[in-house]
């Protein structure tokens, strides 16, 4: 989709990025109002550190794989999880989503880049959330994807109006889903030469067929033998690994994910001249 004609090109300005690694829970929790509170305020704690003192936000989300449907519903649990985060951040969260699992960042930003075309410059708090509050034993590993990390991405974000987005959402067959969105990504990046990319984290015989189908193509540190596949969270970290060692080699990324369900995500992001980067495991 495309704002009107004759603005400037639309763009995604990263403010803040980080990444906090969560160790996972050992067994079933009995109380989980208490476990959805404790989590919602951790989230806060994460916003609240990336949201400097004035800045408005226009917009807040969260986005998620593992989250608990109990989370959503309107129920006890997810009446904790808002109460917690609105207490500390003094507003709600907008809307949350897991409907689009791993991608479900990138549709967050097909939805604000619809809004700033038609109210004007967004500023949108993101939060990818893969934290399971019931410790279901499913999470810790998988044979699509291999042993899993847990945490929090917060991604502060202007959002600004224009004529072609530079972001890209769709969904592949499930059985050949790395290919489509490999073609679909190496397309991407060959409109935009020269920017690096951030994929996700994978076994390596996975992410060897998404590496080989993108020759030439600068490529972000693999995080997975550190961090496992950490969901949605997986190009932000490796976006981290690359600034905390490289701060000024560029000024862009492209971002990229792909869900168990085909549902695949990519954006170019630019980096704000005074962005902040953090990456800190559980305390």
């Amino acid at each position: 989709m495309h704002a009107p004609a004759g603005t400037p090109r639309a763009r995604l300005s990263l403010r803040a990025l980080a990444y906090r690694r969560i160790a996972p829970g050992a067994g079933g929790i009995e109380d989980l109002s208490y476990a959805a509170a404790a989590l919602g305020a951790r989230i806060a704690e994460e916003a609240h550190a990336c949201v400097e003192p004035g800045l408005a936000i226009s917009d807040y989300a969260i986005s998620s794989t593992i989250l608990s449907p109990m989370l959503m519903d309107e129920s006890q649990t997810s009446r904790a999880l808002i109460g917690a985060i609105e207490s500390r951040m003094h507003r709600r969260v907008d809307w949350m989503t897991h409907g689009y699992e791993c991608a479900g960042w990138g549709f967050v930003f097909r939805y604000l880049l619809e809004k700033a075309a038609a109210s004007g410059r967004r500023r949108l708090l993101l939060q990818i959330v893969d934290v399971d509050i019931h410790c279901f034993t499913y999470w810790l590993a998988n044979e699509q994807w291999g042993h899993s990390g847990f945490g929090i991405c917060t991604i502060v974000v202007d959002v600004e109006p224009g004529e072609t987005w530079p972001v890209l959402v769709g969904a592949a067959t499930q059985a050949n889903a790395m290919v489509q969105m490999g073609r679909a990504l190496r397309s991407f990046s060959a409109e935009r030469p020269g920017v690096p990319l951030a994929v996700p984290f994978f076994r390596e015989a996975s992410r060897r067929v998404l590496v080989n189908m993108l020759t030439g193509a600068a490529i972000h540190p693999d995080g997975y033998e550190r961090f496992g596949h950490s969901f949605g969270s997986d190009p932000w970290i490796s976006v981290l690994l690359h600034r905390l060692h490289d701060a000024g080699s560029c000024r862009s990324t492209i971002v990229n994910s792909l869900a168990l369900n085909g549902y695949f995500a990519m954006a170019e992001m630019t980096f704000a001249p005074d962005a902040t980067f953090r990456l800190e495991m559980e305390r």
